[in-house]
């Protein structure tokens, strides 16, 4: 695809005229030096602290990598990354320095490449961000440029504290006419769907009631012996190889490439995973398996990634298996998002819902959240009560 040419100078009275341009690779110094200004040393995405990604990202034709340029300085800095097969983006890394805030850098970047790949080149169907919780900015900013509230991600990483992030979602006209309708959720989803329809036009849900073999016995779950292997690229080339079976057909995890599989010794499940040592976050990518029952392999998943002392696990599934959903939820991950339009699957569009299970005590002391992002953690917080608390007062 050839390289996308969006700028803008920003005219500042008896000050230096702001270009916002697409990152070149002679930047990346200046960029390091930004997100070291602002976060210090605890930011933790690869694509920042690594030289290579960095370049590669620059480079690429499926990133717009948008900075403000102040005579030379870098004062700001963007990531859009766009996987153009299933039409969808992540805008992520909004970072402004501290002397220049007041000046809505970050809403022109986000805006200049929101209207290219959504509107003038049509080259994506749904646009989401994760924004930090340390105060309201981030969230105003995404809901200033039309992105809707779709949840909350709890406790998702560890760097010098918890960190809970909003979950945001741009859905274009295109993206709610390919959608597949009528999901079937069961009834703990339903509230987390319902938010959603608050703020955009979407049918009313299937609610279904479903019940598994651990519903009332988690303690009974059979967990399975798994092994580690963590090379690179062994994992990256095996796992193109293979088709997610089972109960991970409905899984999707945009944006990860697997760094981590467990396997049992028969190998007939296979569990291929992202995660990061450094802020205790892990995803499900996809995997393969011969187990009838999502809760065995996801609660021996959990297991495993709390004897590593990971923090956090996160897997996203369609919205349309009720059977999986309350698989997911007897394995105690719980909803925390609802993502309309998410995945495409041929010419469709199917919802999502994302699943959490965090491994420490919850946290959300410095957490600011604009209200329906509240309303998202209630939900969450009943759920997580009656599947931690609750359960202790039920009878045998």
């Amino acid at each position: 695809m050839a390289a996308k040419k969006i700028e803008q100078i920003i005219k500042t009275e008896g000050k230096p005229d702001i270009a916002i341009r697409r990152a070149k690779v002679h930047d990346m110094r200046r960029i390091q030096m930004l997100y070291a200004e602002v976060y210090g040393g605890n930011y933790s995405i690869s694509l920042i602290t690594d030289k290579d990604k960095m370049r590669r990202a620059i480079e690429h034709a499926d990133y717009y990598w948008m900075v403000a340029d102040c005579e030379g300085r870098i004062i700001a800095s963007l990531v859009y990354t766009l996987d153009l097969e299933y039409r969808i983006s992540k805008a992520f890394g909004a970072v402004v320095s501290q002397d220049y805030r007041k000046m809505d850098l970050a809403y022109i970047m986000m805006k200049l490449v929101l209207d290219d790949i959504t509107h003038n080149k049509k080259l994506v169907d749904t646009v989401y961000a994760t924004t930090r919780t340390a105060n309201y900015a981030p969230q105003r900013l995404t809901e200033s440029l039309g992105f809707i509230k779709i949840g909350i991600l709890p406790n998702t990483h560890k760097v010098s504290e918890n960190e809970t992030h909003c979950f945001a979602a741009y859905i274009t006209e295109q993206a709610l006419k390919k959608r597949k309708s009528r999901p079937q959720l069961i009834p703990d989803v339903e509230p987390f769907y319902n938010l959603v329809r608050r703020q955009i036009n979407l049918d009313k849900a299937v609610i279904t009631p479903v019940k598994s073999l651990y519903q009332e016995n988690r303690h009974q779950i059979p967990p399975l012996h798994m092994e580690t292997i963590t090379a690179p690229d062994f994992i990256k080339n095996r796992y193109k190889r293979i088709k997610s079976d089972g109960f991970f057909a409905h899984a999707y995890m945009p944006f990860h490439e697997p760094n981590l599989v467990f396997i049992t010794p028969d190998q007939s499940t296979e569990v291929y995973l992202q995660y990061n040592q450094r802020d205790k976050y892990s995803v499900v990518i996809g995997g393969v398996t011969k187990e009838k029952s999502a809760t065995v392999v996801l609660e021996s998943i959990a297991q495993k990634l709390n004897e590593m002392n990971m923090a956090y696990i996160e897997i996203i599934l369609d919205a349309y298996s009720p059977q999986v959903q309350r698989e997911a939820m007897d394995a105690r991950y719980i909803p925390s998002a609802y993502f309309p339009c998410m995945k495409k699957v041929r010419s469709r569009r199917y919802d999502c819902i994302v699943f959490t299970r965090t491994f420490e005590i919850l946290d959300f002391r410095n957490v600011k959240i604009l209200s329906l992002y509240k309303n998202f953690l209630r939900e969450y917080l009943k759920l997580w009560r009656e599947s931690y608390i609750e359960s202790a007062f039920r009878n045998d």
